[in-house]
């Protein structure tokens, strides 16, 4: 398994975006709801992926790290018998959730639970598990081989795992980030590589070792730009988070021209996209099967 990078976070499970969430960050939900939105495509081609792995229609789901719950959501409304198990580490994405399933009509359907998942995770959910779903909150726990192999246990045989991870494949357009600094944006991304993020991870290998079955990884297309409110909003405090990370590995000028990218987002004036891609994995528990 190429392990994933180790940075010390104190965010709940499944935070998306390039730069660490510092303690008691109010913005981070918010990041999550429009990476939710901008993510649609990810999403449906990862519900997709999880309909085609399982042998039966779910009755038992949970979702590991569910933030604010998008996935936990659409969960529910893909698979209409299915309860949902929600498990987050943070108490006000728990609760955020909770208001949110009840909003949609799927209160009854949605379990959110305050766990961690480097503690005792499964005994909080009824086995056995038809489907388990890590999205972006695998590479955060402190021993992935652990919860890889809760997971499994706690599957039933020919239930699926379902992870999705980021890449390090991003880039902006234009490159100057519209500032005239030419190459602005691939120094964004370059600054925040050498800091070790987006955080990735490969875990095919990791799966097959916990004792997974046709293990597949599928790649979906990530995208954010001025042309939506939603990517605009999200572009500006996406950047903004990252100069918080980057902001004293850049030059003066590149520090200006960075301010100026995010002036311009937030008034409403920049023509910028994003673009990257997510790893999808599939991976079902045998019927019969000893690790």
């Amino acid at each position: 398994m190429t392990q994933p990078h180790t940075h010390e976070h104190h965010s709940h499970h499944g935070r998306p975006g390039h730069g660490p969430a510092p303690e008691h960050d109010t913005g981070l939900a918010e990041i999550l709801d429009l990476d939710a939105v901008l993510g649609a495509p990810v999403l449906d081609a990862a519900l997709d992926a999880a309909s085609g792995a399982l042998d039966a229609e779910p009755t038992t789901i949970v979702d590991l790290g569910s933030g604010t719950g998008t996935g936990t959501l659409a969960l529910a409304r893909r698979f209409d018998r299915a309860r949902v198990h929600s498990l987050d580490a943070s108490p006000a994405m728990i609760e955020r959730l909770r208001a949110s399933a009840a909003e949609a009509g799927l209160g009854d359907r949605v379990q959110p639970q305050l766990v961690d998942l480097d503690g005792d995770w499964p005994n909080a959910v009824t086995a056995p598990i038809d489907l388990a779903w890590a999205a972006l909150s695998l590479h955060h726990v402190t021993d992935p081989a652990v919860v890889l192999g809760q997971a499994f246990d706690a599957l039933r045989p020919g239930g699926v795992l379902v992870v999705i991870e980021m890449t390090a494949a991003t880039s902006y357009r234009p490159t100057d980030l519209g500032t005239g600094i030419a190459g602005l944006g691939d120094r964004v991304v370059s600054a925040l590589a050498e800091r070790g993020y987006p955080v990735t991870a490969e875990w095919t290998q990791a799966l097959q070792q916990a004792g997974f079955v046709d293990v597949e990884r599928r790649e979906a297309a990530f995208a954010a730009s001025t042309d939506t409110s939603e990517g605009t909003r999200y572009l500006a405090l996406h950047l903004t988070r990252n100069r918080d990370v980057i902001g004293d590995d850049l030059s003066a000028d590149e520090l200006a021209g960075l301010d100026s990218a995010v002036a311009a987002l937030e008034h409403g004036t920049a023509g910028l996209a994003f673009e990257s891609t997510r790893f999808i994995w599939t991976a079902t528990r045998p019927a019969e099967a000893q690790r």
